[in-house]
Order: C-alpha cells, then sequence, then structure tokens
C-alpha cells in the first residue's frame, strides 16, 4: 500500500522544479561574480563579521516566524482541527520550495494539511494564498513607506509603478469578496462551463473569504509588515557592516521593492529579478560599486532565501517522517 508520504508528494513536489531553481541560482551568481569582479566581490564578502550574519539569519526566523502567525490566523479563521505543532511543522515545511516557480511548492501545505487534519484541500489552499497574497501587500506597503520618508525624485519615479501594483492587488481581493465582481469575473472566464473544475475555484473563494473576515485579515497584514521589516533591518545591518552608506528608510525600500518585483516576477525564488533590481536600486540611490553591491545582495540572500530553504528542508524531512508513521484512515 502506498503510505501517505508518497501520496503527498507525489502531488505537488517537482524535483525538476526543484533543481531548475538551484541551476538558475548557481546561474544568477556565476554572472553576479563576472559582471562584478569576482576578486573584489570575495574580498567585500569575507570582511562581513559572521555575528552579523548570524543577526541576520535570527532576523529572518523572526519574519518566518510571524509568517508562520499569519499562516496560523488562516487556518484557525477556518476552524482546521490540526494541532498548533503540526501547523508549525507544516508551515515551515513549505519554506523547502520556496525556489520553485511562483513558490507554488509551497502550496504542499495544503496537502500536507489534508494528511494531518480533516480539512479539505480547498482549504489549506485558501490559506496558502491568502497567506501569499498578505505577504505582497506587507511589502508593497512597505516600499511605499519608503518612499514617503526618503521624498527624493530617485524614489519618486517608482511610485506609478508601486501604486499599480498595490490597485492590482486591492482589485484582486474584491473580485473574491463582492459577489457581483466575482459574477464577472466568472462570466468572463465563463467558469460555469467548467464543470466540476467551476465550483472548486467557488469552493475555494468561499474559504478565501472566510480568512478575509475584517479582524482576522488586519492582524495578518500587522504581522506581515513586521516580519517583512525584521528581513529590511537584516538588509540594513549587513549594508552598514559593509561600510556602505544608507540610511534605514533607503534599505527598506530598496528590499522591499526589490522583494516585490521578484515575487510578481514569477521567477523560482524570484532569482535574477530580485538580485538585478537590487543592484540597479543600490547604483542608482547610493552610487555603489557592482562588486560592493553584489555582496550585499548575495550575503542578504544567503540570510534570507537560502537559510529559509535549508530549514525548510529539515522540517520537510521531519514531517514526512510523521506522515509516514500515521496510520491510513
Amino acid at each position: 500500500m502506498a503510505t501517505k508520504k508518497n501520496s503527498t508528494m507525489g502531488h505537488l513536489i517537482s524535483f525538476r522544479s526543484f533543481i531548475f531553481g538551484l541551476f538558475l541560482a548557481l546561474l544568477v551568481y556565476f554572472l553576479l561574480m563576472v559582471l562584478s569582479g569576482w576578486e573584489e566581490l570575495l574580498q567585500n564578502i569575507v570582511k562581513i563579521n559572521p555575528l552579523i550574519l548570524l543577526v541576520a539569519m535570527i532576523l529572518s526566523l523572526g519574519n518566518y516566524i510571524f509568517r508562520f502567525l499569519k499562516w496560523h490566523l488562516f487556518t484557525n479563521s477556518l476552524n482546521l482541527e490540526v494541532s498548533f505543532m503540526n501547523n508549525f511543522l507544516i508551515f515551515f515545511s513549505g519554506l523547502s520550495l520556496a525556489i520553485t516557480p511562483a513558490k507554488a511548492g509551497e502550496a504542499i501545505r495544503a496537502f500536507l494539511l489534508r494528511e494531518m487534519s480533516p480539512s479539505g484541500l480547498s482549504q489549506g489552499l485558501a490559506s496558502t494564498f491568502s497567506e501569499r497574497l498578505i505577504d505582497l501587500l506587507a511589502v508593497t506597503i512597505l516600499s511605499l513607506f519608503g518612499i514617503l520618508f526618503l521624498g527624493s525624485y530617485h524614489t519618486s519615479v517608482y511610485l506609478p509603478i508601486l501604486l499599480l501594483i498595490l490597485v492590482t492587488i486591492i482589485l484582486g481581493v474584491l473580485i473574491f469578496l463582492f459577489n457581483p465582481l466575482y459574477n464577472i469575473f466568472v462570466k468572463i472566464f465563463k467558469l460555469e462551463k467548467w464543470g466540476s473544475l467551476g465550483s472548486k475555484i467557488d469552493q475555494f473563494r468561499s474559504d478565501v473569504i472566510i480568512t478575509f473576515h475584517f479582524l482576522t485579515f488586519v492582524g495578518a497584514l500587522m504581522l506581515g509588515l513586521i516580519g517583512w521589516t525584521c528581513e529590511g533591518i537584516g538588509f540594513f545591518l549587513i549594508a552598514q557592516n559593509l561600510q556602505i552608506q544608507i540610511t534605514f528608510d533607503a534599505a527598506i525600500f530598496i528590499y522591499a521593492t526589490s522583494s516585490l518585483l521578484g515575487a510578481i516576477s514569477f521567477l523560482p525564488g524570484g532569482l535574477g529579478v530580485m538580485e538585478g533590481s537590487m543592484e540597479v536600486f543600490l547604483a542608482d540611490l547610493l552610487k555603489i560599486g557592482t562588486a560592493l553591491a553584489a555582496a550585499l545582495i548575495i550575503l542578504i540572500r544567503l540570510t534570507t532565501l537560502w537559510f529559509g530553504v535549508s530549514l525548510g528542508l529539515v522540517f520537510l524531512l521531519i514531517i514526512t517522517k510523521k506522515v509516514e508513521k500515521t496510520p491510513e484512515s
């Protein structure tokens, strides 16, 4: 008999997608080294204080914990019968697949929820969708705050793009929340002709609406803002330790906006787009050399994305062993 582990993993994990993410990462960082000059780049990297890297990883862990609390809020709002510890394992396991295209692999949480609780797949997917949407909204707001506090021409030119992204996110939320807009969406995409798939989308939408109850939504947004600010602080501390002259508001703007652009690119982990946009912002706003900028980019990605993926792989191993030992129902 197939184990629960096999049936769950078979649904979602694509090792080809994971390997593609790793290959893309190697390509991106190879190009960074070549374009910035690998000798000067390495000189900048080795002068970083290891304690600062540790602090940055702790701040990243803080972000993951705040994101987990968001996830826990959403699963609680759907009345899912899953223990706090199992929910913790489920959420952190999803970090292992952050380098799949559009972070779609993180939806493995929905399958793990179904294995470890009486929940339906739709409820887990709704929690995943809402958690990612709040992340997008949080980093967009942080980017806008960065522009507001910096108040310079160099950052204000990005304001229309950020406002367009914010409006798009809000429009997406409104389509899910209000029946008239959703009915238009149904007619445009002719969901009523999709048979069972259309009904599954309707159920998914109903579950998302539950997670969008006002207090849950506001609480999740606050957690998202705090969490992503933690990573912005890590970026700020690494930049300062590299002797880069940068203000806190500029650090938040650069990190949040680069994260946002990486997220909406739908590339694995935002690879290439986040690094490229961060390089542009650092050169445009701070006028620093490519080697120093590349060192900062590699170090912050090491303490955020790759720290999270490594942590997620450990939790994925733990939870799959736990699922294997759970008797089939």
